[in-house]
């Protein structure tokens, strides 16, 4: 029993010493999901495209200036293949700066752009990677962690098919991240 009080005694103490001076023990970890639907092709029908954003989210606000670190980064994906045969499905992505868009061509994407998600296989008919899955596929992961402290980046998505063969319904992105002061 004593040295019950004697250990809450100590711990009162240095939180007494603590809180006057300012100093703030508050962290965690957050997961930030958002959305996107309604990819659209490009003029040339060779890939998806879209400027990804979660600078929004809520969570993001909530957590914004006291990111520590962005521990993860993974996808949810939506597709619809139309293919006759399986496909592999690739993503790409750049910061929201680069001089690469919705306009580039498939060749100037996969040279200036990063790989983050490789041969993702695409059945035909329609295709769930769940966020899980994703990791399985995920490369450049530091890349990603960087852009990912951002918020924003672009994000290209294409496979061994033209367009035409395959839809993105929709992505989600989840990006698990450490906050504190």
């Amino acid at each position: 029993m004593k040295k019950l009080l004697h250990t809450a005694i100590v711990a009162a103490v240095a939180l007494a010493l603590l809180v006057p001076s300012g100093c703030k023990i508050v962290s965690g970890t957050y997961v930030v999901e958002e959305t996107f639907y309604d990819l659209t092709p490009n003029g040339t029908g060779d890939y998806y495209y879209e400027a990804l954003d979660i600078t929004d989210n809520s969570v993001w606000q909530d957590h914004k200036d006291d990111i520590k670190d962005i521990d993860n980064i993974g996808f949810e994906i939506w597709l619809n293949s139309s293919a006759a045969s399986a496909n592999n499905f690739n993503c790409y992505v750049d910061a929201l700066a680069s001089s690469l868009g919705g306009a580039s061509s498939k060749s100037a994407v996969i040279a200036g752009a990063t790989h983050v998600l490789v041969d993702v296989p695409m059945p035909a008919g329609k295709s769930f990677i769940g966020y899980a899955a994703s990791f399985s596929h995920i490369t450049n992961l530091s890349t990603l962690k960087t852009l990912g402290e951002t918020g924003q980046f672009k994000f290209w998505a294409m496979a061994d098919v033209t367009t035409s063969s395959f839809t993105v319904d929709s992505i989600k992105v989840v990006v698990t991240l450490t906050a504190g002061t």
